[in-house]
């Protein structure tokens, strides 16, 4: 039976080549540890720079969020100024509603209680007593002006669109009481006494002709004596006063009236 015996004898190897397996082996596994170790590192890196990138991005979206957060609160304070602007013009609004309606009520109730001056245009009646002689059986109190007579004229002068009216510097009222004491009569608490002057403000042509076609009339079958003069401007203040310009002249020229000093 033949037997090769190289199989029995390692190839011989010279010293400087001879390497042993256990260093090889080291070798390899220090390689591999280096290369597993750097894979790890690679791997770390790669990781750090993914974590890094994401909380740039975090933060570049929480950078925006935080801008559109603050642009959303300057919306809103711009709507609350705008708002607050609205709320204090519909206030001063409303302030001047009440406030007109308010100055009409007082308007209105200075009218009907003559708190108020009234300035105007309109007439001036002046009626006095009779002063013919009497007929046989005649009833004296006939000629004479009484308190009813003068309710019958405010009444006319009212009815013909008067808005304000006094007698003899009284001025009338809802709330004037016009009553005969003996001779005199008795018009807020004031004894007033023929002639009457009676003043109204209002259109002058229809208070003059519906002075003309009323209650007159009755008063003159008895004689009493009436006359009628229009003014461009009559003052009726709450005192009484008055301050009358005739009609159609220059108001630089005084009218030349029956009432001057009135």
């Amino acid at each position: 039976m033949y037997t090769d015996w190289k199989n029995y004898f390692k190839q011989y190897i010279p010293a400087e080549e001879y390497i042993p397996d256990n260093i090889i082996s080291k070798n390899l596994s220090s390689l591999v540890f280096f290369i597993a170790l750097g894979m790890f590192a690679s791997m770390g890196l790669i990781i750090k720079v993914e974590e890094h990138a994401n909380s740039n991005n975090s933060k570049d979206r929480l950078s925006v969020k935080i801008q559109r957060i603050k642009q959303s609160v300057k919306n809103i304070e711009i709507q609350n100024t705008y708002l607050e602007s609205e709320i204090l013009i519909l206030n001063h609004q409303l302030t001047q509603i009440f406030q007109a309606k308010e100055n009409q009520e007082v308007i209105k109730l200075s009218k009907l209680t003559g708190m108020n001056k009234i300035i105007g245009s309109g007439i001036v009646l002046e009626v006095s007593d009779s002063d013919r002689p009497l007929q046989m059986e005649e009833n004296p109190n006939f000629g004479i002006i009484h308190n009813t007579d003068l309710l019958e004229l405010v009444n006319s002068l009212w009815a013909n669109g008067a808005k304000a009216i006094s007698i003899n510097n009284q001025r009338i009222t809802n709330n004037t009481d016009i009553n005969c004491i003996g001779p005199t009569i008795l018009i807020n608490k004031t004894r007033v006494t023929s002639p009457f002057l009676i003043k109204a403000i209002g259109n002058p042509k229809q208070l003059a002709n519906g002075v003309k076609s009323g209650y007159i009339k009755s008063l003159e079958l008895y004689g009493i004596k009436y006359h009628i003069e229009k003014f461009e401007r009559i003052e009726i203040p709450a005192n009484g006063t008055i301050i009358l310009s005739k009609v159609f002249m220059p108001t630089f020229e005084k009218p030349k009236t029956d009432f001057d000093g009135v």
